[in-house]
């Protein structure tokens, strides 16, 4: 299956096969989040695969009793650090892009960039900003999760309507992570429609808008 084809077939499932997703398949979908773009390669994600039958009611319960989220095989916990935005990680982690090549920087120029502008310093800016700065990256790595859920036979449903708290203390989590989103997995029990979606030329325009 392409990229083309797995985007065209994705698409919300709230019902499932009740079997058990293959840990091989688990570890290709959290791959394909790993291999996700960041903003500086900050990768704020953290992901907790959850199997565990009393865990999943929990994260149900959190998320307003969903079926979807109680009655997957297995959900995935997306989780943010905002710690990964901090001035020592943002400039490790753009170092690390000029090792590679993927930057033309000096030592100076990072240092000058990471310490005076804004940029790339969003710890700067307080820690509301690098919470969204954190959640905007887990969502790029999840689409791409997504994707490869479907890639593998699997579905998946984009889980975002539930209480972060909540869930934050069914996980037992430490103060500096956060839940952002929650991703049932599991095999297909339907085989849905596609889902409605504007025409392009609502949503597309030239040069400028019209």
């Amino acid at each position: 299956m392409n990229v083309s084809e797995a985007i065209l077939k994705r698409a919300s499932i709230r019902k499932w096969k009740p079997v058990p997703v293959e840990k091989e398949k688990i570890h290709k979908v959290l791959e394909a989040g790993r291999r996700a773009p960041s903003w500086g390669n900050s990768q704020p994600w953290r992901f907790i695969v959850v199997q565990d039958k009393t865990r999943r009611e929990g994260l149900a319960n959190a998320a307003g009793g969903q079926a979807v989220i109680r009655d997957a095989p297995a959900v995935i916990v997306c989780c943010g650090s905002i710690e990964d935005f901090s001035r020592k990680m943002q400039r490790q982690s753009l170092k690390e892009l000029m090792e590679v090549g993927a930057l033309d920087w000096t030592d100076e120029l990072l240092d000058k960039v990471v310490l005076e502008s804004d940029l790339f310093a969003p710890y700067r800016l307080g820690e509301q900003v690098m919470t969204v700065k954190a959640g905007e990256q887990i969502m790029i790595a999840i689409a791409y999760m997504t994707l490869e859920a479907v890639n593998q036979g699997l579905g998946t449903c984009w889980v975002g309507a539930m209480s972060p708290k909540d869930a934050h203390k069914v996980m037992g989590l430490p103060g500096n992570i956060f839940v952002h989103d929650l991703i049932p997995i599991g095999y297909p029990a339907e085989d849905p429609k596609p889902r409605p979606r504007k025409s392009l030329d609502k949503i597309i325009s030239w040069e400028t808008y019209p």
